[in-house]
């Protein structure tokens, strides 16, 4: 038990008042403004970057190299770093994804941001796609909107429905590595005790892929029986 650590960061007060906050804060979704940013928004989006590097740093101290093929990784964490900050450093280590499926009940403005800059920097490549909760939908359509708009974009694809799933899947066929990361944790900032099963393992990655990808083709509503 010895890389377990629990330890409580300053929560982004941004993730505990809600997106909503953020989004009468910064405006709209779109890349163009004629306003200055006040210097509260300075101050905030410099604790925003600084907080994303502590907590990558922080994995990089937990966790020294993805997992080898056929190993799996468990890990609890209390705020370190949360769902999204396994994304980047997992593509660094592994160099670009040839496909990013994600499954999260929610998700926030950031990692959706991120994403992208990923996606446009060539570390993700090929077939991408969220499966998302209807409550994400409806309660941060901004976000939601920012999200589809930017997958039709390139390609991607995104469905809402009730689900509760938190998945998220890499792949780097020549470095042998099918990642899958399991957890408890949506791609928010949660101030909370979460736990996340990082595996390289091509079986389990292909048995998620399948069940993204039927629910990729189902048409129209979704209702389970």
């Amino acid at each position: 038990m010895d890389d377990f650590d629990v330890f409580f960061d300053e929560p982004d007060d941004a993730e505990v008042d809600g997106n909503a906050f953020l989004d009468n804060l910064f405006g709209d979704a779109s890349d163009e403004t004629t306003e200055t940013p006040s210097p509260r928004q300075i101050r905030r989006e410099a604790k925003r970057s600084f907080l994303r590097i502590r907590q990558q740093e922080a994995l990089r101290e937990l966790v020294r190299e993805p997992p080898a093929p056929g190993e799996s990784l468990h890990v609890v964490s209390a705020n370190k770093f949360n769902f999204w900050t396994w994304v980047p450093t997992l593509i660094d280590w592994i160099g670009a994804t040839d496909s990013f499926y994600c499954a999260t009940w929610t998700a926030n403005r950031q990692s959706v941001k991120e994403f992208f800059e990923l996606c446009d920097a060539g570390k993700v490549r090929g077939r991408s796609g969220f499966l998302l909760g209807t409550y994400f939908k409806r309660r941060e359509p901004v976000v939601y909107t920012l999200l589809a708009e930017g997958l039709a974009k390139r390609g991607g694809k995104i469905k809402a429905f009730e689900t509760h799933c938190k998945v998220i899947l890499l792949d780097a066929p020549e470095r042998n590595a099918y990642l899958t990361i399991e957890g408890s944790a949506n791609l928010t900032a949660n101030p909370r005790l979460e736990q996340y099963v990082v595996s390289n393992d091509r079986d389990l990655w292909e048995f998620h892929r399948a069940w993204f990808e039927e629910m990729f083709a189902l048409k129209g509503k979704f209702a389970w029986p």
